[in-house]
């Protein structure tokens, strides 16, 4: 029996998604290669991103910002390089992957520096505006784009297009092939009204006085006869403060951390929340709207548009906006039955390009023997 080839899947623990995006690879190509996936980056990167995505976001655009040209990005690979070469190196020596994938812009040159002869696949994780970082590497043997604002960036930078390739967005197999029966019991747990709007509500890290606020008018809503208007999903997380705040409350289901969230947004008619591309790629491949309420500067502002330009949903940044929207959904229903027409059609086209993708990382392996060859160039 032929034993598959492996897959070292190399990803970021520091927002963006990029663990998600990872996670979506190895489902997508499990059967015919095994794969590992693991953050290379020391733990004081870590430690870092969460104190500044908690307690200073500005900096963490700031630095997005600054590393987004073709030099500064070029400088910031080969400084990033020297805190996870070793590292690095170590890791490829145990796998012995027939590929290196990345969904993280910063491991292209280390990669390369530390197996060149190992094929190198980047999925870029911008789906609209890509970081420079990703295009300093020009000579990947895969690139894989998950839009076609990607697509078009990646070609212009000079990034060979034999070699560059126009997909979607990967999302995780509980998404694209979902547990009907799992949506069920969800239904069952929240005891909703299955005609009543309902909201998956992403809380997450956020504990601000403000997101509760947005969750006590949500529930204030009521309909002609004094009804509740809508009921909630509340995804809080970790959030220990939004789970007591809200777990007894009529018509919010509080959905503590879980990594199996398919279900319970199989249940919503629109998901609302910041604007991440993993989170809102999952409800297109729901075929659900998404509402986006906020986003992370810089990295995820490019998301607002992409929903604005392919009918995926709307944009609405302030409390005042949010209920206003909702107001109108509640009254005149055929705008969401209109918005569920859009996403089918973006969610038809990016089911079809994924699956190019498992064809495509195939091609971009070489022969077993030119494999065993690079394994020995790391002894």
């Amino acid at each position: 029996m032929t034993t598959p080839p492996h897959l070292l899947i190399l990803t970021s623990k520091t927002g963006g998604g990029h663990v998600s995006l990872a996670e979506s690879l190895a489902d997508l190509l499990a059967g015919d290669f095994t794969s590992t996936v693991i953050d290379p980056q020391p733990g004081w990167i870590h430690r870092h991103y969460q104190l500044v995505s908690r307690h200073a976001l500005w900096l963490w655009s700031a630095e997005f910002q600054i590393s987004n040209t073709p030099r500064r990005a070029a400088i910031a690979h080969k400084l990033f390089s020297r805190f996870i070469q070793t590292r690095l190196a170590t890791l490829i020596a145990q796998e012995q992957p027939a590929a290196i994938l990345s969904t993280y812009p910063f491991f292209s040159y280390s990669v390369q520096q530390a197996a060149p002869a190992i094929p190198l696949v980047l999925l870029y994780s911008d789906p609209r505006t890509l970081h420079s970082a990703w295009l300093t590497v020009k000579d990947a043997a895969l690139n894989l784009a998950p839009s076609r604002e990607a697509y078009a960036q990646a070609l212009a930078a000079q990034v060979q297009p034999a070699q560059t390739h126009l997909i979607g967005w990967p999302t995780r197999r509980q998404f694209y092939d979902p547990d009907t029966a799992a949506a069920e019991r969800a239904w069952a747990a929240t005891g909703f009204r299955r005609e009543r709007l309902t909201i998956f509500l992403q809380g997450g890290g956020e504990g601000s006085a403000g997101f509760a606020r947005t969750v006590e008018q949500l529930l204030a809503l009521s309909d002609g006869d004094g009804q509740p208007a809508l009921q909630l999903i509340l995804a809080a997380g970790t959030n220990s403060r939004l789970q007591e705040a809200f777990q007894a409350r009529s018509g919010c289901h509080v959905l503590p951390f879980t990594k199996t969230i398919a279900p319970w947004m199989a249940c919503a008619d629109l998901v609302m929340g910041k604007a991440g591309p993993n989170m809102l790629f999952e409800a297109v491949t729901l075929g659900k709207p998404f509402l986006a309420t906020t986003f992370i500067p810089g990295q995820e502002e490019g998301n607002l548009e992409l929903i604005r330009t392919y009918g995926l949903g709307w944009v609405a940044l302030t409390s005042e906006e949010q209920m206003a929207l909702i107001r109108t959904l509640l009254n005149q229903p055929e705008q969401l039955a209109a918005m569920c027409a859009s996403v089918a059609v973006y969610r038809a086209w990016n089911s079809a390009g994924i699956a190019k993708v498992r064809s495509l990382v195939l091609a971009a392996i070489p022969a077993k023997k030119h494999r065993d060859a690079d394994f020995n160039d790391l002894d």
